[in-house]
């Protein structure tokens, strides 16, 4: 099976990536404050590059160069001293490679955005076992090695098929903002959180059952997802500002669950996009941009957690209304499109179920043009045209087009 090779080294990576440069137990234990701000400063600037100048096959390469590298990095990391911050900024620029191959491994599996939900999953549950004194002294022997592991399976990121649309940068602009936002947050909220917390790692559960119930929620909507990540954020600041020891908890609870409802929504974005070095560079960019600039911000501000709240549920409210108005045209436009085109709105619940691109192409359909006439109005192949209508078929459990057509006939 494909499924778990595919899935691997995904998963393999975030655990690395929770545990050593995003201020993880492992960069605790060594000493490294601060050392997450430096290595996403270049990581995103890395991103970049690669997603402008580096085509599928040369990134094969800097991907073996990268694993290596970053492994290499990391193991030097507790014997660093004052070096360690420009250590972990290199590490940035090491690991930018294999941050784009393990998300576009994923593709491998039958169903990747359910598989990136799973990996994440456990990824925190390893870290809460990490997090244990327990088993504590072997994870930092470990854990450096771990880069080496996303190596075996080599896949080249590449435009794949012409049947998925390409990215939505649009929605990029609200997930850069809920980052710059969360960054601003986690830098007041963990120091209280970490002296008022019931238990450590209890917040843990709530980010992973957020991204379980973030799979089902895409599907069915995905503005709706992010919405609610938007609004529990609102919630969490809203807590934060009561104080005392049970709202600080529930306002870490609440932010992680925002926080596993937009990694989830951004992963779902890319993995449903046009497969391409760029497509994962730019959407994967933009989340560790956002991260990075909400740290920078935090160290500016005042140290007071009343401004950030204020200032967070100002930016995150606009966010969501600005969100609300463009899904309203955009449900208006395709009303009309589907009017104009001789065939009545689809129902509500046929139009949960698909994507936008597969309402569109169902409704050309339905106003009686073939799949060549619909291949011409949309500028795609034919073959495009029947591979959606196949999602269409399985999606509304039908078997063909004419089975299709007939049910539709009755509405």
């Amino acid at each position: 099976m494909r499924f778990p090779f595919a899935a691997f080294p995904f998963f393999i990576y975030v655990l690395w990536l929770l545990t050593v440069p995003m201020e993880g137990p492992l960069l605790t234990n060594w000493g490294v404050a601060g050392g997450s701000r430096w290595f996403l400063l270049t990581h995103v600037a890395t991103l970049v590059l690669i997603g402008r100048w580096v085509n599928p096959s040369r990134l094969r390469f800097f991907v073996r160069i990268g694993a290596v590298a970053t492994a290499l990095l990391t193991l030097g990391l507790p014997v660093s001293g004052d070096s360690s911050l420009l250590l972990m900024a290199i590490i940035g620029i090491s690991a930018a490679p294999l941050t784009i191959k393990t998300c576009s491994d994923l593709h491998a599996s039958p169903h990747p955005t359910r598989t990136a939900a799973w990996c994440l999953i456990a990824a925190n549950l390893l870290l809460a076992v990490i997090q244990s004194t327990v088993v504590w002294p072997i994870w930092p022997i470990l854990l450096p090695f771990f880069p080496l592991l996303t190596m075996p399976i080599v896949t080249t990121v590449e435009k794949d098929d012409d049947t998925r649309p390409p990215l939505k940068r649009s929605y990029l602009l609200f997930v850069f903002i809920f980052q710059i936002v969360s960054g601003l947050m986690y830098a007041f909220l963990y120091p209280a959180y970490a002296d008022h917390a019931f238990v450590h790692g209890l917040e843990l559960p709530f980010y992973m059952l957020a991204v379980l119930a973030a799979v089902a929620i895409y599907r069915r909507d995905h503005d709706l997802l992010l919405v609610g990540g938007l609004t529990l954020a609102m919630a969490a600041f809203a807590l934060l500002q009561v104080g005392g020891e049970l709202t600080i908890n529930l306002s870490m609870f609440f932010m992680q669950a925002a926080t596993g409802c937009i990694d989830l929504f951004l992963l779902a974005l890319l993995l449903t996009s046009v497969r391409s070095v760029a497509t994962f560079a730019y959407g994967l960019a933009v989340l560790c941009g956002g991260i990075a600039a909400g740290q920078f911000i935090s160290l500016a501000l005042s140290s007071t957690s009343t401004m950030v709240g204020m200032a967070g549920s100002f930016v995150l409210n606009i966010a969501a209304l600005t969100l609300f108005l463009r899904h309203h045209r955009q449900q208006r436009s395709d009303s009309s499109s589907a009017l104009s085109g001789g065939s009545p709105p689809l129902p509500a619940a046929v139009q949960c179920l698909l994507s936008g691109r597969e309402i569109h192409v169902l409704t050309i359909i339905l106003s009686g043009k073939n799949y060549r006439e619909a291949a011409q109005e949309l500028a795609i192949s034919e073959s495009s045209i029947k591979t959606y209508m196949k999602r269409i078929c399985d999606k509304l459990g039908v078997s063909n087009r004419q089975e299709l057509l007939k049910n539709f006939a009755k509405i």
